[in-house]
């Protein structure tokens, strides 16, 4: 396996400036990312605030890794998280079917590599752990997936049923002959390799054994990446909620003061120019409530007292603390206090996110202050695009760069075409159209001395023979365009692996493709490399 680094510049501004200008972003992050001065400096203040949970949350993560069949190693990491000088790293993503767009392995992958380089710099224990968001409620956005065809297209297969509802993904049943169904469908899209069958087989097995989405990802992602000691945890399950009663507690006691951080870091970001990634208001609680098994958002009203934003059930502070006590099932965190939740439950040394969590988080400093936390180091994931045999040929053909195939392939297809272009039909035209212009000119001008009326009849009729000619131009560059078809099917198949559906491989492709065609030992190499973690973008040549 070949790589190459490129540097490309997040799209979002406050990302650049995060990565490449901290200074003008300093008060939004408490820490420069990959400076290893800013671990050193975290790990001072996680000594200095000891987790008081550790053994049950060491006893619940065993209890989640053993049902959904880790690997021996990520049980081992997670024994390790009793020793008191122990830590993790932490990314986190949603139950997406057949794990989602190859970014959520991306994430998986830093953590690994970031936990090991940490570990090795320290001499001390520091493990991954993927927080699967299993109490997110948006089906839509986890019931699909994107395949690329055998006639290079990019086709969407998604799950057969249908749901509307605000159940969280962890408690929403999917049948298992339904994810079987999906993966026939999926794999029906793909070419029979010697690694179709097995793999098929394997997930099929998962199916059987999950009654949710979130148990296969999760058996999924045990399988693909358990090896190299990934922990799964569930935001959702029962015991992470016990365990999160004291944050949810505070949350509900100071909840305007809360509420007012956000909002205050927000018109900051505004005012420099940023774009504020979470729209939320100081009446909104920042929690959800489970009624009837949906996740109903709350509000916090002038009086103190908090509303279901269906206006069917009030609360009063001291209701609320009542049932978090006694139901702290009955209780989800949103967007803003997830944070809040992983910082208090585990020992994070660094939590790495996409572009749009590194913008977000932003938001998040003085919360996390005001809750007697610190926001952690916040490390954005490494990035990929995988280049297949086929993609390097190509390129390889047409001088392709990987800097061009990333940033400028469609630069690249116009000067292929303008190379082509040994008759110079643009420059003739455009000669053809400068000289009727002058020569017609002069007939406008005396005709509108005969009569003024000529004059609109003579700029209409140039402008119909202008037309004429640029139809003759368009029926010139279609046939000039059909003659180098073949060429110019080869820099779309460039596009459709690099840039399906106008975006990066990584948000819409899925890891079962790859794995199809190259199996699981290619995988192992891929997922296990010491990468770097850096800003760089990395091109991995497929062998």
């Amino acid at each position: 396996m070949q790589l190459q680094k490129v540097r490309l510049l997040p799209g979002q501004a406050i990302v650049r400036d995060y990565i490449h200008n901290y200074e003008k972003v300093k008060e939004f992050y408490l820490y420069r990312p990959y400076e290893q001065a800013s671990i050193e400096k975290r790990l001072s203040w996680l000594a200095a605030h000891p987790a008081s949970n550790r053994p049950e949350l060491v006893d619940g993560l065993l209890a989640f890794n053993r049902e959904i069949g880790n690997h021996a190693h990520a049980l081992q990491n997670i024994e390790k998280l009793r020793q008191p000088d122990a830590y993790v790293t932490v990314a986190g993503q949603q139950a997406g079917v057949l794990t989602g767009p190859l970014y959520t392995i991306h994430k998986a992958i830093t953590i690994i590599r970031l936990a090991e380089e940490q570990e090795a710099k320290r001499g001390k224990p520091v493990v991954p752990v993927f927080w699967i968001a299993g109490e997110d409620h948006d089906y839509e956005e986890v019931n699909h997936t994107y395949v690329q065809t055998r006639a290079s297209e990019v086709k969407k297969v998604k799950l057969g049923t249908e749901h509307a509802g605000r159940t969280s993904i962890s408690h929403l049943p999917v049948a298992p002959d339904e994810i079987r169904t999906f993966i026939d469908e999926y794999f029906a899209e793909q070419i029979e390799t010697e690694f179709s069958g097995e793999i098929k087989e394997t997930l099929y097995r998962f199916a059987e054994s999950s009654d949710t989405l979130t148990g296969f990802f999760a058996r999924t992602m045990a399988w693909l990446l358990g090896e190299q000691g990934l922990i799964l945890m569930d935001a959702a399950l029962p015991f992470v909620r016990r365990l999160e009663k004291p944050v949810f507690a505070q949350i509900i006691e100071r909840n305007e003061e809360l509420n007012e951080a956000v909002s205050v870091q927000g018109e900051k970001l505004e005012a420099l120019g940023y774009h504020r990634q979470v729209e939320t208001d100081r009446s909104n609680a920042q929690f959800f409530l489970y009624r009837e098994g949906e996740r109903v958002g709350v509000t916090r009203l002038a009086d103190g007292t908090f509303q279901t934003r269906d206006g069917s059930e009030t609360y009063t502070k001291q209701q609320l603390l009542t049932m978090l006590e006694e139901n702290p099932e009955q209780f989800s965190a949103n967007v803003v206090t997830r944070p809040l939740m992983q910082e208090y439950l585990l020992p994070t040394l660094a939590f790495v996110g996409g572009p749009g969590e590194i913008a977000y988080w932003g938001l998040y400093a003085e919360s996390f202050r005001r809750m007697g936390f610190e926001m952690p180091p916040l490390i954005p994931r490494l990035s990929f695009s995988l280049f297949e045999g086929a993609v390097q040929k190509n390129m390889r053909k047409y001088e392709v760069s990987t800097k061009e195939a990333l940033t400028g392939l469609a630069e690249k297809r116009e000067q292929f075409l303008a190379a082509q272009d040994t008759l110079n039909f643009e420059e003739k035209f455009n000669d053809v159209r400068e000289k009727i212009t002058r020569l017609y000119t002069p007939l406008i001008r005396d005709a509108a001395e005969i009569e003024r009326g000529l004059q609109n009849l003579g700029e209409k009729n140039l402008e119909k023979v202008l037309e004429q000619v640029s139809y003759y131009e368009n029926k010139i560059q279609a046939a000039f365009v059909k003659q180098h078809e073949a060429a110019l099917r080869q820099f779309d198949r460039i596009a459709v692996s690099l840039f399906p559906l106008d975006k990066p491989q990584e948000r819409v492709y899925n890891i079962f493709g790859y794995l199809n065609k190259y199996g699981m030992e290619w995988f192992r190499a891929f997922a296990s490399y010491p990468y770097d973690v850096v800003p760089e973008h990395y091109a991995v040549f497929i062998d």
